[in-house]
């Protein structure tokens, strides 16, 4: 079993409890303030959109919002988040919860079928059984009216056996045709659920839009790479509780990420976190939180506690290069990074470039 002991969790200390209790009713006046403090906020968001030249469209918007709002005071961005909280409805999350109620569905299916199956087998022993000692009372000197009325019998288990033919054959009719809806389904699935962030799949989409757009506005968006080193994964001999360390990494990296942020899984335990907006010198500043939180996060497997390990790779999503020389700039450099290493370090693009 693996837990967080959050209490190392490295931050700024919570509002007093001095200042919780002196909260009241909000005035009139001090509502006045606080929407003209938000009106000015957002026309700093507009103006930084219009001076670096990018449409203000309602996702850049947010991209600029949540990046403007990292640098004002821990109280403004305390009241902020709490809007937003509000506000806050993703599609993408409830696609997510739909394919996971999907896959559970999927599931209670086969179960169904296989008791089914499980039935009809009994059923088939059943008939089996009656058969033989149809046969036995047959040859022996009974009396005509019991044979008849066994012969009856096996008529009827006849029957019966017949008809849950014709029923099992409708009914796995029904089933391919369900696995096939559903398999189309998973084809489409963004979500890795065994992580709880995007898949693989996903990530390249998005990857491959925010390159076309960095193409077309010239604005910096970063890429990030994170693993559990595998000399940490190798002294973990449960294959549970290796994925469960890694799913512990991912839901920090949800933690410290922002709404516009993509994390991914890209394979192998390797999680990717999409910058949109962030330049080489924020995407940096991004790896120390990271870094800090998962080394101020204590890690247990049953009571003893775990010390991790991770690996860090950034990239800058470079209109002159395809995705996959992106990605392969940070994977490059992950094993050069850790604790003892270099904490994270900036890949490099190869010679050839896109054509």
């Amino acid at each position: 079993m693996v837990r967080l002991d959050m209490h190392k969790i490295k931050g700024k200390s919570s509002v007093s409890k001095r200042k919780e209790e002196s909260k009241g009713k909000e005035t009139p006046v001090a509502k006045k303030n606080e929407n003209s403090e938000f009106e000015k906020f957002s026309q700093l968001v507009l103006k930084n959109i219009i001076d670096d030249n990018v449409p203000p469209t309602p996702n850049n918007f947010q991209i600029y919002f949540e990046k403007l709002l990292e640098n004002k005071p821990l109280s403004f961005r305390k009241k902020i988040n709490e809007y937003l909280e509000i506000d806050d409805v993703n599609s993408n999350e409830y696609r997510a919860k739909m394919e996971r109620e999907i896959r559970e569905g999927f599931t209670q299916v086969k179960s169904i079928v296989k008791i089914v199956s499980t039935v009809y087998k009994n059923l088939s022993v059943m008939r089996q059984i009656v058969k033989k000692r149809t046969s036995e009372l047959s040859s022996s000197s009974n009396q005509l009216s019991v044979e008849n009325v066994l012969v009856a019998l096996n008529e009827d288990l006849e029957k019966l056996s017949n008809l849950t033919q014709k029923q099992m054959g409708t009914l796995k009719s029904h089933y391919d045709k369900t696995v096939e809806i559903l398999k189309d389904v998973e084809d489409e699935a963004i979500f890795d659920a065994r992580y709880g962030v995007y898949n693989k799949k996903y990530l390249l989409v998005t990857m491959q839009k925010e390159l076309n757009s960095v193409k077309q506005y010239n604005h910096k968006s970063s890429v990030l790479m994170v693993k559990i080193k595998d000399s940490v994964l190798d002294k973990v001999v449960n294959s549970k509780e290796r994925e469960m360390l890694s799913r512990n990494i991912a839901k920090l990296l949800l933690k410290t990420s922002r709404r516009s942020d993509v994390v991914a899984h890209f394979g192998n335990g390797i999680f990717t976190m999409i910058m949109k907006h962030t330049d080489l010198n924020s995407a940096q500043k991004a790896s120390e939180r990271i870094a800090d939180l998962i080394y101020a996060t204590s890690f247990f497997i049953g009571e003893k506690e775990f010390e991790t390990d991770i690996e860090l790779g950034i990239m800058p999503i470079d209109p002159n290069y395809s995705i996959e020389e992106t990605l392969s700039g940070a994977l490059e450099v992950l094993p050069k990074t850790g604790k003892k290493l270099e904490p994270y370090m900036i890949g490099e693009f190869s010679d050839t470039l896109e054509e």
